[in-house]
């Protein structure tokens, strides 16, 4: 009888990962007003030749200024929560802000970071949803801005 010994364990080509917390973001040196403009000028620019390319931009221009405009709310109100992610920070806006605000952050920026992502699959957004989207992001922003000031 022949005795088969087990193979030796082969070491994984990459050392593991281990799991830590993101760092917080840094802050934007953009506030959420100049970001809001950034996208307004690029909503004014639209053209065939760049079909595919500003609707994302866009986009995350949109999510930029919504996420600022949330950090720069919990530094004022509450400065511990500025520094957790944005969807920590966005599930205790509704216990401090308006619960329609919260609400709407939340929608507009599930939409909008969705609309960051190219899937092969979908369509980019439309400059009418947008346009709908960046209305979104100007309420939530008259919302929660004058509060900081």
């Amino acid at each position: 009888m022949t005795t088969i010994r087990p193979a030796t364990p082969v070491p994984p080509a990459h050392p593991p990962r281990l799991l830590a917390p993101l760092p917080p973001p840094p802050p934007s040196t953009s506030t959420p007003e100049e970001l809001l403009a950034g996208a307004d000028r690029l909503l004014g620019t639209a053209t065939t030749s760049t079909t595919g390319v500003w609707p994302r931009a866009v986009a995350l221009l949109l999510r930029h200024a919504l996420e600022e405009t949330l950090r720069r709310y919990w530094q004022t109100r509450k400065p511990q929560l500025a520094h957790c992610p944005p969807h920590a920070q966005a599930l205790c806006l509704e216990s401090y802000a308006d619960p329609d605000t919260a609400r709407r952050w939340s929608a507009t920026w599930a939409c909008l970071s969705r609309a960051c992502h190219y899937h092969g699959y979908e369509l980019a957004p439309t400059q009418a949803e947008l346009c709908a989207w960046r209305d979104d992001v100007e309420r939530v922003i008259e919302a929660l801005v004058p509060r900081v000031r």
